[in-house]
């Protein structure tokens, strides 16, 4: 992922996103915040994109890093500064700007 990409994360409406990368933006945002409502229309716009498999290997994606982050926060765990450049190329100082 691009500096530019991370920067917009939180806006997946933005246009330096594909309609995939949308797609798995709005559907990581839903599930991180338990938002159930339009989960038939998140569903559909993955399908475009994704078979059963590959959802169900994103989601458990998802929910495992969503509940390493509540563990992390929890304890006051911090990222160590090289795992964060090994996943992003950034470093954690680089990634909170």
């Amino acid at each position: 992922m691009t500096e530019e990409k991370l920067a917009e994360v939180q806006n997946p409406d933005h246009p330096i996103f594909t309609p995939r990368e949308r797609a798995v933006l709005r559907f990581a945002s839903a599930m991180s915040q338990n938002e159930t409502d339009n989960v038939d229309t998140l569903f559909k716009a993955m399908r475009e994109f994704f078979d059963d498999a590959q959802l169900v290997e994103i989601g458990f994606a998802i929910a495992t890093l969503h509940g390493m982050n509540i563990f992390n926060n929890m304890f006051g765990i911090e990222p160590e500064s090289h795992s964060m450049e090994s996943l992003t190329g950034m470093s954690v100082q680089d990634a909170a700007e």
